[in-house]
């Protein structure tokens, strides 16, 4: 697992955890960010998060809410 890993995104704001294959759901050990990710504007203008990225899976974003 790794913890505060970023990630840039085309866009600020609120994103959700549509798919986490780590989930206990899939028969993960349920590591991921309680479904909500949110992204702030860096010093450039581009969108930057940092999330919990979990050991060999896959985490699907979609952007909820734009800040």
């Amino acid at each position: 697992m790794r913890e505060g890993y970023g990630l840039p995104l085309p866009k600020a704001g609120k994103w959700r955890e549509i798919i986490n294959t780590d989930a206990i759901d899939y028969g993960g050990s349920g590591v991921g960010n309680n479904g909500v990710v949110i992204a702030t504007p860096d010093g450039d203008g581009r969108a930057h998060a940092s999330l919990r990225l979990p050991p060999l899976a896959t985490l699907m974003l979609e952007l909820v809410e734009e800040a």
